[in-house]
């Protein structure tokens, strides 16, 4: 490996001089440093990222916390701040945190922050550790307001979704949700229920196990349930993996979408464009919300005492075939895809 003093001997400059230039220290002559950048080129040099981190106090690992890897919408979420944090040249981790296995463990791996997605009640256990120095950025539907967050505001996005589909002229909606009444951050079932009971109808839910096969389940899951009770008039899903599917589930009882059920799904996750029927969902602001939780982490590195920074963002709803009413002469392609912009206050 080729060192700083090799590129000092090279130039007949001096280590401090190649050090400072290779760092991009601007009081560096320009002529020095374009000789110093090229000779480095040349031998080969690259710099040692851990030399860098133990001089800075830094390990350069990152770490994000997710509730489990079932979810596509996680997956995504994964993939958007591992390409934040690589531009940055650090190294991200990736851990669940639903199990007190993977909590001890976390506590063994030194990193510089933490991204927690909709983890607070990790978080308020990180906060109350050792390890609290560590700086977390909140981030996702559900929040600790005790830290930095980025928090996106479902429930609004779920007011929306219920504005459409009743407003559509659905009358019996299903929500399809995991979260029993008593769960702590049931948000889209107690909005959902609200605006039923609002509009004088009676909420009624299709209950789901987690799962790892979790399309699976809830295909036959929801045949069950339509044997039972018949088919309801709109289904509104906790999540796009869940919406996919029960759409499988309908088309397994030669049910048509939206022409006996209609359905919504929540995440925007690609696979809900590329059906027969593509599903309307909430679309959550991935990008925007892993680039502003960046942006806080390194704020919040640089200055330790900074006043606490917050930022709320709105999901978009976008309508598209599977909730829309069926028009007498119209093909199903030429169904609109409408949705309300991202906002964020």
């Amino acid at each position: 490996m080729v060192t700083q003093e090799q590129v000092a001997r090279k130039l007949g400059f001096s280590r401090q001089l190649v050090t400072l230039a290779l760092a991009g220290y601007p009081h560096v002559a320009e002529a020095s440093r374009r000789r110093i950048l090229a000779a480095a080129r040349s031998m080969g040099y690259r710099p040692n990222p851990h030399a860098r981190a133990l001089k800075a106090g830094r390990t350069g690992i990152v770490a994000l916390w997710v509730p489990d890897q079932i979810s596509s919408h996680y997956t995504q979420v994964a993939r958007e701040m591992n390409r934040r944090v690589k531009q940055a040249r650090h190294e991200l981790i990736i851990s669940e945190v639903g199990t007190p296995e993977a909590e001890r463990l976390l506590s063994h791996v030194p990193v510089d922050g933490i991204f927690a997605v909709d983890a607070p009640d990790q978080v308020r256990r990180h906060l109350r550790s050792p390890d609290s120095r560590v700086p977390v950025i909140s981030l996702g539907a559900e929040c600790c307001a005790r830290t930095d967050f980025v928090r996106v505001d479902l429930d609004a996005g779920t007011r929306a979704v219920m504005r459409h589909l009743i407003g559509s002229g659905y009358r019996r909606i299903v929500h399809a949700t995991f979260m029993h009444p008593n769960h702590p951050y049931a948000g889209r079932r107690t909005v959902y229920t609200e605006a039923m009971r609002r509009a004088g109808l009676k909420a009624e839910f299709f209950l789901y196990p987690l799962s790892e096969q979790q399309r699976g389940i809830v295909r036959r899951g929801i045949r069950r349930f339509i044997r039972r009770r018949g088919a309801p008039e709109a289904i509104f899903c906790h999540s796009d993996d869940v919406a996919l599917g029960i759409y499988r589930g309908l088309c397994d009882l030669k049910l048509r979408v939206p022409e006996d059920v209609a359905l919504a799904g929540c995440d925007g996750i690609q696979d809900t464009e590329y059906l027969e029927c593509p599903i309307t969902t909430l679309v959550q602001p991935v990008a925007d919300m892993c680039a502003e939780a960046w942006e806080f982490l390194e704020k919040r590195l640089k200055q330790p005492q900074a006043r606490r920074q917050r930022a709320v963002l709105k999901p978009q709803l976008v309508v598209r075939a599977s909730s829309l009413r069926p028009v007498r002469g119209a093909r199903r392609d030429e169904a609109p895809a409408r949705g309300c912009r991202f906002s964020r206050r």
